[in-house]
């Protein structure tokens, strides 16, 4: 009793406890701390992998590395011809464009939220960077039950995917990422169609821009963004006549004047131009284009046309007067007008142009 009073130390609370008492509560403290650690691991699951916020986020990071088996075999990610009937939208798109090499590069994928509507139906918002623009994605979950009853799992609600109803004004093709489409090879109609549209299926989130690029026709990018799952989208490519167009025209309207000319007739036939002489005409009379009418290509409602453009040719004929009998040189520049009704651009890339009556 006098050395433990000489050792002034304080006792400690586990001292007075038995060895096993004291072993007991160790473990305990152990398993205390390990289900807690459980606890937490099993909540940083549930929100990763088997929230809604979570199930859409990994539909999104999987477009991102341009995994698309992972996104398209993620539950009601896949849509059915029957489903998009009853969705309103077009029952059999394209799925040319369900590929890698047209996706845009996706970063910054992050959850934005995650709004229970109650009937066990999940708003989820998603933004992303693409191809370097900010652009944001809703998409629509559902539960579909739990593992081990706790850990819910879900599947879209609607699809993921945007469909994407692209028409091609004046050509019959449009480009993506470097890639030649045909609307007709999607949807058939008629051969000479002016307009040809067709449907297609597009990954959302995404940001995609359409062209056109021909010898003879261009257009300017458009840009189709896939921000709305289970929506239709329209986008609308425009073709314009290149330089190139308006030179081969001319050179063909050109040739088919100069072969007018060539006719020595007062009134050459199939031709714009021509006059009616009163007086006797001595010998054959002579045609030469003074000058050549400017040409403008337009876009008709079934095909390219060009509207009246002014030139002169130049006659030379010699004339003499029924009034005294007196002869003259004639000199003119005689007016005209001229308008093509059609021009047709064959595959080859040969045009065909009607000249207007």
């Amino acid at each position: 009793m006098v050395g433990d009073e000489q050792d002034g130390r304080p006792t400690h609370p586990l001292g007075a406890l038995s060895e096993r008492t004291r072993g007991l509560l160790i473990w305990s403290g152990f398993a205390v701390l390990l289900i807690l650690a459980f606890l937490a691991a099993l909540g940083a699951v549930q929100r990763t992998f088997y929230s809604a916020g979570g199930f859409a986020t990994a539909y999104v990071q999987s477009l991102a590395r341009h995994d698309l088996s992972a996104a398209m075999g993620m539950p009601g990610a896949d849509p059915t011809a029957a489903y998009l009937k009853a969705a309103g939208l077009p029952s059999k798109p394209s799925r040319e464009l369900l590929r890698t090499d047209v996706l845009p590069k996706l970063e910054a994928v992050r959850l934005v939220s995650d709004d229970d509507l109650g009937t066990g139906v999940h708003l989820v918002e998603v933004r992303a960077i693409a191809d370097g623009q900010p652009i944001t994605a809703r998409f629509s979950l559902k539960q579909t039950g739990s593992v081990l009853g706790i850990l819910p799992t879900w599947r879209f609600a609607q699809t993921p995917l945007t469909v994407a109803h692209v028409t091609v004004e004046h050509a019959d093709t449009f480009t993506l990422a470097g890639h030649t489409l045909e609307p007709r090879a999607a949807r058939p109609q008629p051969a000479d169609a002016f307009t040809v549209s067709a449907d297609y299926l597009v990954f959302a989130p995404g940001i995609y821009r359409l062209g056109h690029d021909a010898p003879l026709t261009k257009a300017d990018d458009v840009t189709l963004t896939a921000s709305a799952p289970g929506r239709a989208v329209e986008v609308n490519v425009v073709a314009t006549p290149t330089a190139a167009f308006a030179s081969k025209i001319e050179k063909q309207l050109d040739s088919y004047l100069d072969t007018c000319a060539e006719q020595r007739v007062l009134q050459p036939a199939g031709c714009p131009f021509g006059v009616t002489i009163d007086d006797r005409v001595q010998g054959e009379p002579a045609w030469k284009i003074a000058s050549y009418p400017p040409v403008t290509i337009v876009a008709g409602e079934t095909g390219w046309t060009m509207p009246a453009a002014d030139g002169a040719a130049h006659l030379s004929v010699t004339v003499q007067s029924l009034f005294d009998g007196t002869v003259e040189q004639r000199e003119s520049d005689e007016p005209f007008a001229v308008s093509l009704s059609k021009i047709v651009v064959r595959p080859d890339g040969a045009l065909d142009i009607t000249v207007a009556d």
